[in-house]
């Protein structure tokens, strides 16, 4: 009869697993719940109920009391997960933060938060921000590279809210011990896997929610009594709450987030010992850390009989903590047969309504635009969908072409002189190298950037003429023991598959899928915003402002903009576009001034503070642009009170290209933050200079010639 029960108990969790809890789970994921603030977890799992069904006591613990006399039985899950609090707010607008309570588990735990999304959780709603990392375009400047470091520590973080001062984060309504995590990106594999922050403590609760509608739908047997406790990661005392206000109890059945194997996806559930009853795929394991012990014995939970049950996971304790699916199938029937639920198939809860996006910043035409050219991915040599995106926003007179290299060439006006003006479409990324029998897929980068940021994070593999793919950045082998920030290994991702033949049968092609991370423009404040790829989708969208007003008939001289392609892989496309212009008289490449405006840089090199406005790259790694044309630029922005810096960076631009055809380059830039890295920063008053500067240089005055053969060279 037993098995009877649970057969029919396995059609509604059947049904489910099918459809709604995937999407159930990387919902509740996306919630933050550092361990004593718990509130925002506590408001999804109450909206799963009837309003009044879950009683809240002044701890935060939630509780479902069903049945009575005995016996008396508790299912416990908790609601908290590791985080962190702003410890400092510094005088320049930088945050400094501390964890908060345990789970803070192995030496790249922290590093995990390096140069990511951050999300601030305050009285007034939750603020973005950012953990700045080193600009890679450095590395070779500094006495110690960042790869040859030990990983990094909470110690070493700052916070980018895109403020300037302590007033400017007082005014986001941020305060001293707001507590904060990484932006949750949970990604859903397949219908069968869900990874993300803490996923393990977050599918137990939804787990218990499951639980709870069943329970509640018909009688049962003795006293049930459901909790999602708070404060377990900080003194466990929720739980210890729970036991003194509705104990005793004669059986406990309490979800260990440290009961840890991995996982095989099969329908395995883990437990601390033989359970009281016949449940098949029952893994015993013991706690990783042991849970903290009341200084006097809890009275109530004196006769109980504790049962500690877990869920197998892949990547535990990484931002891509993966559960299976089956697995948590499995939790819940664990549950469910402890309390001796009746033959009702699982009932679950409609997924809460979704928050609307933020509005993007103060600078709606530009931000909407460049959220728009986030949103495309194009790594080198796969910038397609970029171009696509480009040409369908160019005005209704505009012809452009695409050249044999793939850039997008929109030559417009009329007259002798001949202006160039390029800014690159592809963005730093990976590309499938090899694929191993267990179905992972080996990749090589594409362009210059720590690899350590990618690792144990949401992946997208992009194979041409098919949807994109959701999948996860494995950490490195042996992750738990780290000794330094970069892996030793090349990186690998996960995406469901088993074997070699299941991924190309999935579409997977060596040297052709590429592979990124989820991104989208985040505003940081009123004036910036932080994304991966805003070099130089920046530059793009800049070039598309400017001709929003633009009549070609009126110009004084040709000018041709150039979209190009695999400027991050070695120039590639302006390469081939130098070839085709070498009657231009200037080249104007707009791209990023990695910029040494950020809190781990020295600033005795690129300093460009952002807002206050668009930067001449006059001294470059590869070029020294010519003081008449530098002059030039500075007169027209005078002329138009344009605000301008220059200044000298690393790093080279697509210029370089057409220097090997006599023609000069003036590269021309936006100053940035955190380059090649998931978090660049933009400031929206510099994007804006920029586009007028550029339309003053394609309206305004011609530029000096080139000096004669013989002439007095340039000083």
């Amino acid at each position: 009869m037993r098995f009877t029960t649970l057969f029919l108990l396995l059609i509604g969790w059947v049904r489910l697993a099918q459809a709604q809890l995937p999407a159930l789970l990387q919902a509740y994921a996306r919630t933050s719940a550092v361990t004593g603030r718990e509130a925002e977890a506590s408001r999804f799992v109450q909206s799963l109920f009837k309003a009044g069904t879950l009683q809240q006591d002044q701890l935060g613990n939630l509780v479902l009391v069903l049945g009575s006399g005995s016996p008396r039985r508790l299912l416990v899950a908790p609601l908290d997960e590791p985080g962190y609090v702003v410890s400092q707010i510094q005088a320049d607008g930088y945050l400094r933060v501390a964890p908060v309570g345990g789970g803070q588990a192995g030496p790249l735990f922290h590093q995990f938060l390096e140069g990511h999304d951050v999300r601030i959780v305050t009285a007034h709603g939750a603020r973005n921000a950012i953990s700045c990392v080193p600009s890679s375009h450095y590395d070779n400047l500094r006495a110690e590279p960042e790869k040859n470091k030990p990983p990094f520590s909470w110690q070493a973080a700052f916070l980018d809210v895109g403020a300037t001062s302590a007033a400017d984060v007082a005014r986001q309504g941020i305060q001293l011990l707001d507590p904060l995590t990484l932006e949750k990106k949970p990604a859903v594999l397949g219908q069968q896997w869900v990874a993300a922050p803490a996923m393990k403590a977050k599918a137990a609760a939804i787990a218990l929610a499951g639980v709870a509608q069943t329970l509640a739908a018909a009688p049962v047997r003795g006293t049930v009594v459901i909790a999602w406790t708070t404060l377990e990661l900080l003194n466990g005392k929720g739980f210890e709450a729970i036991a003194n206000r509705y104990g005793p109890f004669e059986e406990v059945y309490r979800f260990d987030r440290t009961l840890e194997t991995e996982a095989a996806g099969t329908g395995q559930l883990l437990a601390d010992q033989a359970l009281p009853y016949s449940l098949p795929s029952v893994v015993l394991t013991t706690p990783a850390r042991p849970a903290r012990k009341p200084v006097l014995p809890n009275t109530k939970l004196a006769a109980a009989h504790t049962y500690l049950l877990g869920l197998p996971a892949r990547y535990a304790n990484t931002p891509v903590e993966a559960v299976a699916v089956a697995d948590v199938q499995q939790l819940a029937q664990a549950w469910l047969l402890a309390a001796g639920a009746p033959a009702t198939p699982m009932v679950i809860p409609a997924l809460p309504t979704a928050a609307s996006a933020p509005v993007l910043s103060s600078y709606p035409a530009a931000a909407q635009l460049l959220a728009g050219l986030v949103g495309q991915y194009g790594v080198s040599t796969a910038e397609k969908p970029v171009r696509d995106f480009i040409a369908r926003q160019l005005p209704a007179w505009a012809r452009p072409t695409v050249d044999q290299a793939g850039n997008l060439v929109l030559t417009f006006g009329q007259g002798p002189r001949h202006l160039v003006f390029v800014a690159h479409m592809d963005e730093v990324g990976f590309v499938v190298d090899s694929i191993r029998p267990n179905g992972r897929l080996v990749l090589s980068l594409k362009g210059g950037a720590y690899p350590w940021l990618w690792e144990a994070q949401p992946a997208l593999l992009h194979t041409p003429g098919q949807a994109d793919v959701p999948a996860l950045f494995e950490p490195r082998p042996h992750y738990q023991q780290a000794t330094k920030s970069a892996p030793s290994t090349p990186l690998t991702v996960f995406a469901g598959y088993t074997s070699a033949q299941q991924a190309q049968a999935a579409g997977v092609r060596v040297g052709s899928t590429t592979v990124t991370m989820p991104k989208q423009l985040r505003p940081l404040g009123p004036n910036r915003a932080a994304a991966r790829g805003l070099d130089d989708r920046v530059g793009c969208a800049a070039l598309l402002l400017t001709l929003q007003h633009l009549d070609p008939a009126r110009l004084p001289c040709r000018v041709t903009y150039v979209w190009s392609t695999g400027e991050e892989i070695g120039l590639l496309g302006s390469a081939f576009a130098a070839q085709q212009l070498q009657d231009a008289n200037v080249v104007y490449p707009i791209d990023t001034f990695v910029s040494s405006d950020a809190p781990q840089e020295s600033r005795v090199f690129g300093y460009c503070p952002l807002g206050q406005g668009a930067v001449i790259r006059v001294v470059e790694s590869i070029n020294f642009a010519r003081r008449d044309l530098v002059q030039h630029v500075h007169a027209l922005a005078d002329r138009q009170h344009i605000p301008i810096q220059e200044g000298m960076t690393a790093g080279g631009t697509d210029g370089m290209e057409f220097m090997n055809y006599g023609i000069p380059s003036v590269p021309l830039s936006w100053p940035g933050r955190y380059s090649h890295s998931p978090v660049e920063v933009l400031d929206y008053r510099d994007m804006t200079s920029l586009v007028r500067l550029l339309g003053a240089l394609v309206q305004g005055s011609p530029a000096p010639k080139t000096p004669a053969a013989g002439a007095k060279p340039n000083p």
